[in-house]
């Protein structure tokens, strides 16, 4: 796993760069859901544009505005692991939008929390969705780059629209090759980039967040449903640009986010 460092340059930030797209920012930056393993407890968390910094913190305040509070939360399946991991979420993390949509992770607990991140993945050298990121208390990060998602979003809608027209075209035979019969063969290689579907590039504008307990490679849990409390970030401008990437190029499903 790649234990990234715990604060990252941030001289490149100050260039001024003209929005991605001309659409007004959505009204909620971010939607935050919290899940104790597989199941959502509570309400989904929407974050207003007019709040750019937002707290996700284990204390027992009522929620509201800039902050997200997990302790006041109950879910009849809890175990007691859950209940002991859930004491030592403390303060937290705070999540901060910048510019048009880029993200910061600063982490206030006195435990480290996970991250799954592409944008730290390419930090770090690794595949997308290879890794998952540890931060430490204390630690302020970038963890989303929403110039990077929406080059990535373009490039998988690209590629899945040519990959479909490609396998078209070898169903129905049109593409020779050796050993091809009737244009089988090359439709079976083709057949994983035009699976390239929606859900594969909603994926791109999410993160996933857990506390106290990390998964995956070095861990025995290998899914973030099988960590204690763990949260799901919905990056509401990165959604909105996806939606006008799919507009743009059609692919598997024509009515992606209605």
């Amino acid at each position: 796993m790649s234990h990234t460092g715990h604060y990252w340059p941030v001289t490149n930030e100050i260039a001024f760069q003209p929005p991605i797209s001309n659409h007004p920012s959505p009204e909620y930056w971010c939607s935050i859901a919290y899940f104790e393993m597989d199941v959502q407890v509570g309400e989904t968390f929407k974050v207003q544009s007019t709040c750019p910094i937002v707290t996700v913190d284990g204390y027992v305040d009522p929620s509201g505005g800039d902050r997200f509070c997990l302790g006041q939360l109950s879910n009849v399946h809890r175990t007691e692991n859950i209940e002991r991991a859930r004491l030592h979420i403390g303060k937290g993390m705070q999540l901060e939008c910048k510019g048009e949509g880029d993200v910061w992770v600063r982490c206030l607990s006195d435990h480290a929390v996970f991250v799954q991140s592409y944008y730290l993945d390419r930090e770090a050298g690794r595949a997308p969705g290879d890794a998952v990121h540890k931060i430490y208390p204390s630690a302020h990060i970038k963890v989303f780059d929403l110039r990077q998602c929406h080059r990535q979003m373009q490039q998988q809608a690209a590629t899945a629209t040519a990959a479909s027209a490609a396998q078209a075209a070898a169903v129905s035979g049109n593409i020779p090759g050796p050993g091809s019969v009737g244009g089988i063969a090359p439709a079976i290689s083709l057949s994983a980039a035009a699976g390239i579907g929606v859900d594969d590039l909603r994926r791109l504008c999410i993160l996933r967040m857990s506390f106290v307990k990390g998964w995956g490679p070095d861990y025995p849990r290998q899914s973030i449903k099988e960590t204690p409390c763990w949260i799901e970030i919905h990056l509401h401008r990165a959604l909105q640009l996806l939606d006008e990437v799919l507009h743009t190029m059609p692919i598997a499903d024509p009515h992606p986010l209605d």
